[in-house]
């Protein structure tokens, strides 16, 4: 009888610590954070008031870098609180003959918001030196259109919008081999995002501390991007399904660097 009491105790004991186990290392970071409002992330990032460069990671290797900032405070003109997402970066290229990465893109946009956090308004803009190419795209909510560009060398590739041509849809076919991978148009109006924010620990390189979880996902575009915040709202990692990743620079792992020269080494 005892015996069997013992097998017993010493089974419920292996199958509690497997369960433990598979709860800790293979349970999403989320399930081990408490949900909160949204509203009390986008709080204290668009009160942070600063920017932080981060190193933009693609399958863990370095491939160029992503500074980001948050603001907010009363449009000049109307007198209501926006705020403003600022984004730019580089996308680097390993050019043989400088033995060295070296920049292949800049980009560079800005997202801003009314004081509900709905989208008004944006620009972007991106720069690729090699084949001299420009392209901008921007957009309004109200009255809705939007407005994109580019040009090789100074001569006009294509131009769409403007007053004489309001939309809300970028006609993706008019961008370089847009037409052959069969594109048609995105209507920026049609995107819907849905929203989590979770509080809790989290371990970034080994390092342990309390942070922001926000999910954001377009579900019928099947994107989803996970951002993690400090508790003063400092971005320290940008997670998302289609192979990049940024983090923040006292964040990233020496073997990030390592992998990208490994990679063209190889």
């Amino acid at each position: 009888m005892l015996l069997r009491l013992l097998s017993t105790l010493i089974v419920l004991f292996w199958l509690g610590t497997v369960g433990w186990l598979c709860t800790v290392v293979f349970a999403p970071p989320e399930s081990r954070m408490t949900e909160v409002d949204v509203r009390e992330v986008y709080d204290v990032f668009f009160n942070w008031n600063e920017g932080t460069t981060m190193t933009l990671l693609e399958s863990g290797a370095r491939r160029g870098e992503l500074r980001i900032a948050g603001s907010s405070g009363p449009d000049i003109q109307t007198g209501e609180i926006n705020k403003i997402l600022s984004l730019s970066g580089t996308l680097e290229k390993y050019e043989e003959k400088y033995e060295s990465s070296v920049v292949d893109t800049y980009w560079k946009g800005n997202l801003i918001f009314d004081e509900e956090v709905n989208l008004d308004a944006g620009d972007f803009s991106v720069r690729i030196p090699r084949s001299s190419m420009t392209a901008f795209l921007s957009f309004e909510k109200d009255p809705p259109k939007v407005n994109a560009s580019a040009q090789v060398a100074g001569k006009e590739l294509f131009k769409f919008g403007g007053e004489e041509n309001p939309s809300t849809a970028l006609p993706l076919n008019m961008l370089p081999m847009g037409a052959g991978l069969g594109l048609g148009q995105m209507d920026l109006s049609s995107i819907r995002w849905r929203s989590v924010a979770r509080v809790g620990e989290y371990s970034f390189g080994g390092r342990d501390m309390r942070a922001y979880l926000l999910i954001l996902r377009a579900v019928e575009q099947d994107m989803t991007f996970r951002v993690y915040f400090s508790e003063v709202g400092e971005p320290l990692k940008v997670e998302t399904d289609f192979g990049f990743e940024a983090i923040s620079e006292i964040l990233v792992p020496l073997e990030a660097y390592r992998k990208s020269q490994d990679q063209v080494d190889d």
